[in-house]
């Protein structure tokens, strides 16, 4: 796979993981009008009752499906038939090339930057072994579902819908997924750091890895990344990624795991909708 071509899965894998999420409690799509519809090939996430971009945002221009002017045409005419603002489309750089970011600007879109760095590890190299003392990394199996994602929730400081939806999503994945291997840290027995490896085909996405407060500043999320990693090296895969807000600590614990950053995810948003 060419690094291009890492980039397309990456960005088809986050919609397929977003759309698992948001989609896995009927009483929640109910509740705050999720829906995930595909036009021109776009995967086009929206939220009735929630503005967060997270929920509301257009996947795959450009990479997964074709970047055009019918294809944009498609996506105003599906929010206007919702009844909501166009969500803003985001968009995968420099993959996307000049010309096709140039059409969105032509449409009204204008570019709010950068909001993910998105870092690969392609290494034919094994994921070096951590030792952090007193610390326990397990695979989740369904029975701790629920204790994985309300931890999750508290690393990451998650409250209301976010920390509603992404739970209900973590747990179905864990008790019921064939796609995504959850893993947890303990400090002396106490749960103290998460972590997911969502698998799709030759590759895999870290996502979910947080640590406790009280537990930062002691290689534990580095021991977490590896873990995944190694899960994952160990059925066959040497292609990995993560998407992490630009240069944190996160992204600073992935490049000494091997990582580059490769790519940023942009946000080109609708200037009349604004």
């Amino acid at each position: 796979m060419t690094t291009r071509d890492i980039g397309v899965a990456m960005v088809r894998l986050g919609a397929e993981t977003l759309r698992a999420l948001m989609l896995s409690d009927a009483r929640l799509v109910s509740r705050y009008g999720f829906s995930v519809a595909r036009r021109a090939g776009l995967a086009c996430f929206a939220s009735t009752t929630i503005r967060a971009g997270v929920f509301n945002h257009v996947s795959g221009y450009g990479t997964f499906a074709e970047a055009s002017q019918s294809a944009i045409d498609a996506v105003i005419r599906h929010y206007a038939s919702r009844e909501r603002p166009t969500a803003f489309f985001e968009v995968l750089v420099p993959a996307v090339t000049r010309s096709d970011r140039a059409l969105l600007e032509r449409n009204g879109f204008r570019d709010g930057g950068a909001i993910f760095q998105c870092h690969m590890r392609t290494s034919a190299r094994p994921p070096r072994a951590h030792a952090v003392p007193r610390l326990s990394i397990a695979h989740v199996r369904p029975p701790d579902a629920r204790r994985y994602a309300k931890l999750a929730s508290e690393g990451f400081d998650d409250r209301g819908p976010f920390a509603e939806v992404f739970e209900h999503g973590w747990i179905r994945e864990i008790e019921r997924g064939r796609r995504a291997a959850a893993f947890m840290g303990r400090m002396n027995g106490t749960p103290a750091a998460t972590g997911v490896l969502f698998r799709g085909p030759g590759l895999a996405g870290l996502y979910s890895g947080s640590v406790l407060k009280r537990y930062r500043g002691r290689g534990i999320q580095n021991a977490m990344i590896a873990a995944r990693v190694a899960h994952g090296w160990a059925r066959g895969l040497r292609t990995f990624y993560a998407w992490t807000d630009p240069d944190n600590s996160s992204a600073r614990n992935l490049r000494d795991e091997g990582f580059r950053t490769r790519y940023e995810v942009h946000i080109f948003k609708r200037v009349a909708d604004a």
